[in-house]
């Protein structure tokens, strides 16, 4: 009983350490683009709920979103 209740400790864990690991790859990306468009926006902007998942494209900086040939939003102005 005590290995199968460590086991399951384990994968709970484990579970925890890649959601933290992907939620910390998701917010240091700070614009978000689309596949489908020229704009980049602020993960906030109302316009990004308008994305589909498969057509997002993040960006770490400004610069790597314009020098990607996106322009900003005209509406959150990133």
């Amino acid at each position: 009983m005590f290995k199968s209740t460590k086991k399951q400790i384990a994968i709970i864990l484990l579970a925890l350490i890649t959601l933290l690991v992907t939620m910390s790859t998701v917010l240091a990306n700070t614009y978000i683009g689309s596949a489908k468009s020229d704009k980049f926006h602020y993960p906030s902007c109302r316009y990004v709920r308008q994305i589909y998942d498969e057509n997002k494209i993040y960006f770490g900086s400004r610069d790597e979103a314009l020098n990607s040939g996106y322009i900003p939003c005209k509406v959150c102005r990133p």
